[in-house]
């Protein structure tokens, strides 16, 4: 693609605002509805309720809609799937939504409420990486926390922590990071790590492969012909109500501690 035609591309699903108050510019996408002044923090409504209304009612847009959620007062919106950035509506914080697509090496860093997906040879090193679902097949240099969902597909590796609520590692991945720290872990592929906790469950799908030094979870589920290399422990839940932890191997319990 020659530059002249990348600059077309981006122009056309973006737009230049300037702020009514202090005159600053910025770039917003172009289905944006609203958004926050980045100089002086300041509101800024960039369609008529009449508009907005019509673009919500449309069937066609609400296809290409998604939720975020704000991390400062955990309010919902729904916003359009394009969208750069956007102004919480309940505390005023601005909110940066971008999704990212990751290819080749970077450094810079990456941080949005939007979804991240590192390409196929992709290498990152920097901060850590934050959003809301993240895609690896790559190398990460880093730490990575996910809002919902951290997956894993190919070959890839994370030299820091992997955090997000449900991490899945997908057939035919082979994945090295040093620490697992999940809510759900489930493993279809390889995964090489010195430690993994899976407060609620960790499930190995048959020809799945998990080798660790320290494990721990509250249930273990081990479909037949996967592999596991571990020293278990169950998980200690902070909570006054105490519950049952047990070993599966497929659907018969093997185990009650």
């Amino acid at each position: 693609m020659k530059p002249l035609d990348l600059i077309k591309e981006l122009t056309s699903k973006t737009k230049v605002i300037h702020c009514p108050f202090c005159g600053h510019t910025q770039t917003e996408s172009k289905w944006a509805l609203s958004t926050l002044c980045k100089s002086c923090c300041r509101y800024i409504g960039l369609a008529s309720r009449r508009e907005a209304d019509h673009r919500i009612a449309s069937p066609s847009s609400l296809v290409k809609t998604r939720v975020v959620v704000c991390p400062y007062c955990s309010h919902s919106q729904k916003i359009y799937a394009e969208a750069i950035s956007v102004g919480c509506p309940h505390c005023g914080a601005y909110l940066y939504v971008e999704n990212l697509y990751v290819k080749g090496k970077i450094k810079r860093k990456l941080s949005t409420l939007g979804d991240i997906q590192f390409g196929v040879g992709s290498e990152y090193s920097g901060p850590p990486v934050q959003g809301r679902k993240i895609k690896i097949r790559g190398i990460i240099q880093a730490s990575v926390k996910a809002l919902e969902e951290v997956e894993f597909y190919s070959q890839c590796s994370v030299k820091g922590v992997v955090f997000a609520p449900r991490v899945t590692v997908n057939r035919f991945a082979s994945v090295q990071a040093r620490e697992i720290i999940s809510g759900q872990l489930v493993i279809k592929g390889i995964v090489q790590s010195e430690k993994v906790i899976a407060k609620d469950f960790l499930k190995i799908e048959s020809f799945g492969r998990l080798i660790t030094k320290k494990m721990l979870t509250n249930r273990l589920v081990a479909e037949p012909f996967s592999h596991l290399e571990a020293e278990f422990k169950t998980y200690s839940c902070l909570s006054r109500e105490t519950q049952k932890n047990f070993v599966e191997l497929g659907e018969e319990r093997l185990l009650e501690i």
